[in-house]
Order: C-alpha cells, then sequence, then structure tokens
C-alpha cells in the first residue's frame, strides 16, 4: 500500500513585532494619566505582591509551636541552674547569733540578700551617727581648749593688772581755798578718775574670782570621773572578796565594818573614808583577810614532831632492848598527849614485856 500525497497545511502567519508599537506601550504603562491595573495585586505600599499564595499547614505549626516551647523552657531551666551556682554564699549578719546559723540557711537566698543589705545600711547608718558625734565632740574640744587658754591668758592679765595698779585718792587740800595747791577741779577730774580705778579694778577682781570657780569646779569633776573610772575596774575584785558590795541592801554594813577596821589600824579619825575608792576598799580587804588569816593560824597548836626511827644499817639487827625502849617513849608520849586511860594502860602494859 503506498501512501498518498496529503496536503500541506500553512503554518500561522507570524506576525512581526514593531519595536515602536512596544515602546510605545511600555510608555504608557507607566505614564501617570494611565489606568491602573487591577488585575496585578499590590501590597501596602503600593508595590506589587506575589501572586503565588502559601496556605499554612495547621500540623506543621503546631509542631515549630511545641519544639519552640521546648526549647524556651530547657533554656529557663539552664538559667535556673546557672543562676543558682553562680549565687555566691551568704554569711550570717554580725548582728545575728551563731545559735542562728542553721535558720540562716533555711531562709531563701533573695531574702538572705536582703537582710544583708539592710544590715550594712543600718551599719552604714550607724557609724556615720558615730563619726558625725565624734566630729562635732573634736570641735567642741578644740572650741573648749580655746576657751581655757584664753582664760588662763585673761587670768594671768589680771593678776598683773591688779598687782600694778594701785588708785590713790586726791589729796583733800586740792579743796582748801587756803592751801598751795588749792584745786577743786583738778580734785574732782582725779577723784572721778579713781573711782573709774577701783570699778575696774573691781570687775577685773570679780571676773578672776569666776575663772578660780571655775578651774576648782572643773577638777573636781577630773577627780570624780578618775574616782569613777579606778571604781569601775576595781569593783569585781572587790565584790570577789567581799560579796556583799554587789548587794545595795549589804554595800553599806560592808562598807562600815571595813571602815572601822581602818580605823583599828590607825586611820586617823578625821580622814573622810567615803572618799574612799574601790582600790583602797580592796587593799584593806586584802588586809584584814591576811589579818584573819594569820590570827586563825596562831590558834592551831602545832603537833609534836615525830621521834625518828633508830637508823639501821644494811646486815646489822636492832638489838631488842632498843626496840622495847622506843616503845615505851612513844606510849609516854600518847599518855602526855591525850592522858587518857588507853594510854596509861599502853605506858603499863610495855614495861610487862
Amino acid at each position: 500500500m503506498t501512501d498518498t500525497a496529503q496536503p500541506v497545511t500553512a503554518a500561522d502567519p507570524v506576525v512581526a513585532s514593531d519595536p515602536m508599537t512596544d515602546a510605545a506601550n511600555a510608555f504608557k504603562t507607566f505614564r501617570d494619566d494611565a489606568p491602573p491595573r487591577e488585575d496585578i495585586p499590590r501590597d501596602e505600599k503600593g508595590r506589587f505582591a506575589s501572586t503565588q499564595e502559601t496556605e499554612d499547614d495547621p500540623e506543621i505549626e503546631a509542631e515549630e509551636d511545641e519544639t519552640s516551647e521546648a526549647e524556651s523552657q530547657d533554656v529557663e531551666e539552664d538559667d535556673g541552674e546557672a543562676a543558682d551556682e553562680a549565687q555566691p554564699e551568704v554569711e550570717l549578719p554580725p548582728s545575728w547569733p551563731s545559735e542562728m546559723a542553721e535558720e540562716w540557711q533555711t531562709l531563701p537566698a533573695p531574702v538572705r540578700e536582703k537582710i544583708v543589705a539592710r544590715e550594712a545600711e543600718r551599719e552604714a547608718a550607724v557609724n556615720a551617727k558615730f563619726q558625725e558625734a565624734a566630729n562635732v565632740r573634736k570641735a567642741n574640744e578644740a572650741e573648749i581648749n580655746e576657751a581655757k587658754t584664753n582664760r588662763q591668758r585673761f587670768a594671768e592679765a589680771a593678776d598683773f593688772l591688779m598687782s600694778v595698779v594701785q588708785p590713790q585718792k586726791p589729796p583733800a587740800s586740792l579743796l582748801d581755798p587756803s592751801s598751795s595747791d588749792y584745786n577743786p577741779d583738778a580734785y574732782h577730774l582725779a577723784s572721778r578718775r579713781y573711782e573709774e580705778q577701783v570699778g575696774l579694778l573691781q570687775g577685773v577682781a570679780q571676773q578672776r574670782a569666776q575663772i578660780a570657780q571655775q578651774e576648782q569646779s572643773e577638777q573636781e569633776n577630773a577627780r570624780q570621773a578618775r574616782i569613777a573610772e579606778l571604781n569601775e575596774k576595781a569593783m569585781p575584785d572587790l565584790v570577789s572578796l567581799i560579796p556583799d558590795f554587789g548587794d545595795n541592801a549589804k554595800a553599806e554594813p560592808a562598807f562600815m565594818e571595813l571602815a572601822k577596821y581602818a580605823l583599828g589600824q590607825g586611820v586617823p579619825e578625821e580622814t573622810e573614808l567615803s572618799a574612799f575608792t574601790a582600790v583602797e576598799l580592796k587593799l584593806l580587804a586584802k588586809a584584814r583577810k591576811y589579818d584573819e588569816m594569820m590570827a586563825a593560824k596562831a590558834k592551831v597548836t602545832p603537833k609534836a614532831p615525830k621521834p625518828a626511827a633508830p637508823v639501821v644499817k644494811p646486815g646489822v639487827t636492832t638489838p631488842r632492848a632498843a626496840v622495847e625502849q622506843m616503845k615505851r617513849k612513844q606510849a609516854f608520849d600518847r599518855l602526855d598527849r591525850d592522858g587518857s586511860i588507853e594510854a596509861g594502860a599502853a605506858v603499863w602494859k610495855s614495861f610487862l614485856k
């Protein structure tokens, strides 16, 4: 069978593009007065948006959420463990007793840190107040020392002034008309100067007396402060020797007993015993205790020394007569010491052997 020839179909005519037409169409697209194309979507800024729409898969989103939550939990746990490891040990505050160390460890770390911070603030505030008080005290001491120096200078100047200046009354002849030096005006002027000098010296003398009184008062206060310091240091030793001094109700009778002992030892009666310090009272208490011990020791009868045993030489036998003689002597010594019937019987027995 032979193939029959088929007629050839004419191809579609190819329309040639005109470059000028294409450029004109492109220019129209970018013209401002060209109508916008509705077929291409735009975003909120007016730019062409992608035409491919992606649909979210719910299962994929759930898996992603679970993965992110697990990762965040792991990160939080790691951060918590790292924070616990990096947290320093908070020591017990100085104001807390050592017996509460266990209770201190049971407190949460933030609470302990807050307590320590508050303790530090309190200590800083207290130290600041102490420093402020010390500064005020130093300033006051400087002012007091300066005042004392000025007072001392004034006292020296006052003593010198009162020793040098001696006011003199004007002579009465100035008022006598028959006198050759009669001059009433000069008399009244000199009398006025005399009165002023006397008044000045009286004021200076009064101020000098006040200064002397202040110095005496300060010396007495210093002495009392020194006595108080000595009493504070010596009182524990005095109480250990005489416990009654630790009781206010028994302290006065105990003091009177010591005063009586002091007077018996030759202390003058005009001595102000109440001015004795605790140091002096302690010395009196020790002296009285020593005297009591010596008096008690004198009352004890010393025991007679035991007779020395006869010397026994190695390899030598003690004679029997010497042994019996020593026993008789011991029996007689016992009889002289006790005077009892048993001692006399022992003496008699020593002769029967």
